[in-house]
């Protein structure tokens, strides 16, 4: 229906998901990334001293790591993994 929207199921491998840095930086384990995944990245809720969020390396079938340019960001932040066509 208009204005519905889609959903996407969050929870262990899935494809969406929200997590809090930890001085900059998180490994998000995800064994459904794959090399050609795109990543998309928010931030939801500001923490510490927010700042640019980035993709910094993935290893297919098991993790990605984001990395913000703050070291003291403790940022709560969304994903969401996306496979192209």
């Amino acid at each position: 229906a208009a204005g519905g929207g889609f959903s996407v199921k969050e929870g262990g491998d899935a494809r969406m998901g929200v997590a809090t840095l930890d001085a900059g930086t998180l490994v998000v384990n995800n064994t459904s990334v794959t090399a050609d995944t795109r990543i998309f990245l928010t931030c939801q809720t500001p923490g510490g001293t927010p700042g640019f969020l980035q993709v910094s390396a993935r290893t297919a079938g098991t993790s990605f790591t984001i990395l913000s340019s703050s070291n003291t960001d403790t940022s709560q932040v969304g994903w969401l993994l996306v496979e192209p066509a």
